[in-house]
């Protein structure tokens, strides 16, 4: 059986550090289009030019001071903008070479924050194991701010009681090993729907399935069920909603707010409309929410039992909200929190999901060796033939499969679902070490963490371009944050708490997606475009 849908994997979703976009003034009236000359006139006259004269001097007076303490290496950067402009249309690969000229601890200016770039395996163990307590906070962020209640959800919540709180509960009700064991039936459920859904579309389309489509619908029903309590993708009364939600938060998350970065041109996200689409897509989001919440509040009123080992963590989050109602403690949760949760672990749970299976898929689909070795190793680890492909895979089967682990750590190995993970904020001044040198830090830095460079480092692995899951064969290294040259999901308090979750949603549709049907592409297409599309994913 063929796919077509590697061939278009996917597009962008969101781009963690954007270049200033030009401001643009029109109005067809013409009193408007003459005060909107004054105005740019002004602008450019008198205006950007003090703010720069103001900015180099600050600059200048920063410079002078750093000479006391030892600072990581620098590109060159302008005024007002930083290092905005050598960020390129991919981040993470204009990161990556320029810290190839000016090392694995770089410093840059977005704007006026100062940042640091950790581009290899060692620094990054510094940043988030040996001085995890000192980078363990989220720089402050408007459209994130305002998209999920104030940062109130677990991933951009800076560091304090509300989000150790959030997180504990989170792991306790949500993550664990015994909720994630909890699930099996959901999970199980569901790539059988998956396998069907495939075949249809088979017996439809001539041996032709769009894969990419079924994936994402697959992993939106997975976390729908587990996160939400509904079948997110299957229910055709969700499936635009749930659709709409998580496309305006991805496509919003990549909105440029002039003012983190300039914060004298904060003014240029209200005159522009910035402020203005932010705040009509969040309304749009939480109308959405609120739909979801009060049908699991109906429910849980017709009896639904949120002590079940399978309740929907939204079921659990409304029970705890109740216990927690009038608290005096330093946390509790509100109805704002409950969403706020509910859209980052959704959101989170789905985007992991298919962005690892889509990479795997499209990997496999280039190198017929390893396919064909994976599907040998699953058909006999479900206990048949080598070329049998009636058996449906279970969880039961999977701690024999080796090679499928191999694979999966080799496709988050070339393509972290972040390749810049979330940018930490250091809390007090310290220093990194890295060859031999110990930079300073101060504190209040953006710290950003390079994924998809140090996973290709050539000081790490051989031929680090080239997709060889034989590498991981016998190797003890994981990606569950002990292992440094590997952090696809980080490490320390800030790494993401749902690997364990989305891992076994992961091993288990590739197992049976490999195992039960024989993938090639369609005769006549080109060969995979493996480019990546600008984003924060690496879609």
């Amino acid at each position: 059986m063929e796919s077509t849908a590697a061939a278009n994997m996917s597009t962008a979703v969101t781009t963690p550090l954007p270049l200033l976009l030009p401001y643009n003034v029109t109005s067809p009236c013409t009193t408007h289009w003459h005060a909107n000359a004054l105005y740019l006139l002004v602008l450019t006259l008198v205006v950007i030019p003090c703010a720069l004269l103001l900015l180099d001097a600050v600059f200048r007076k920063q410079s002078v001071a750093s000479k006391a303490c030892r600072l990581p290496p620098s590109p060159r950067g302008f005024p007002l903008v930083g290092n905005l402009h050598q960020l390129g249309r991919l981040p993470h690969r204009s990161l990556c070479a320029l810290a190839a000229a000016h090392g694995p601890v770089m410093r840059l200016r977005l704007g006026t924050v100062p940042a640091v770039v950790v581009s290899s395996a060692c620094a990054a163990r510094e940043v988030m194991q040996a001085q995890d307590h000192v980078f363990a906070s989220r720089p402050s962020l408007a459209v994130p701010s305002r998209l999920l209640y104030g940062c109130t959800d677990i991933a951009f919540a800076p560091h304090g009681p509300y989000w150790r709180g959030a997180r504990k509960m989170a792991v306790r009700h949500l993550l664990s090993p015994s909720r994630v064991r909890a699930y099996r039936a959901v999970r199980e459920q569901e790539v059988g729907a998956l396998l069907r859904r495939v075949e249809q579309q088979c017996r439809g389309g001539h041996g032709v399935v769009h894969l990419s489509e079924l994936l994402s619908d697959f992993a939106k029903d997975v976390a729908g069920r587990i996160v939400l309590g509904l079948r997110a993708a299957g229910d055709d009364g969700w499936r635009g909603k749930v659709d709409a939600l998580l496309e305006e938060t991805n496509v919003l998350l990549a909105t440029f707010h002039a003012g983190d970065y300039i914060p004298c041109l904060s003014w240029v996200s209200a005159v522009d409309g910035t402020n203005a689409k932010v705040e009509r897509a969040f309304q749009r989001i939480d109308r959405i929410l609120e739909e979801i919440v009060d049908d699991a509040g109906r429910q849980m009123e017709a009896g639904q039992d949120v002590h079940d080992d399978d309740a929907a963590f939204v079921h659990v989050l409304l029970s705890l909200q109740k216990e927690t109602a009038g608290s005096t403690t330093e946390w509790h949760l509100s109805r704002d929190n409950v969403k706020a949760l509910l859209e980052d672990l959704f959101g989170a749970g789905t985007e992991a999901t298919i962005i690892v299976l889509e990479w795997a898929m499209a990997e496999l689909l280039r190198d017929k060796g390893a396919m064909g070795k994976l599907q040998r190793e699953v058909r006999r680890a479900a206990g048949g033939a080598d070329n049998d492909n009636s058996l449906m895979i279970t969880e039961q089967d999977l701690p024999a499969m080796e090679y499928l682990r191999a694979v999966i750590k080799e496709t988050m190995r070339l393509h972290t679902p972040g390749p810049l993970l979330l940018p930490r904020e250091s809390m007090q001044d310290t220093r990194i070490s890295q060859g031999g040198y110990d930079y300073d830090v101060p504190s209040g830095t953006m710290v950003i963490v390079n994924a998809w460079a140090i996973g290709r480092d050539p000081d790490t692995w051989e031929a680090p371009e080239e997709f060889r899951p034989e590498r991981f064969a016998g190797s003890a290294v994981d990606f569950r944050g002990q292992h440094f040259q590997l952090i696809p999901f980080g490490a320390g308090r800030r790494m993401c708490p749902g690997v364990n979750l989305s891992m076994s949603v992961v091993e288990l549709a590739l197992a049976n997606l490999v195992g039960r049907f024989d993938w090639a592409l369609p005769e006549g297409e080109p060969e995979l475009d493996m480019d990546e599309a600008p984003g924060c994913t690496s879609r």
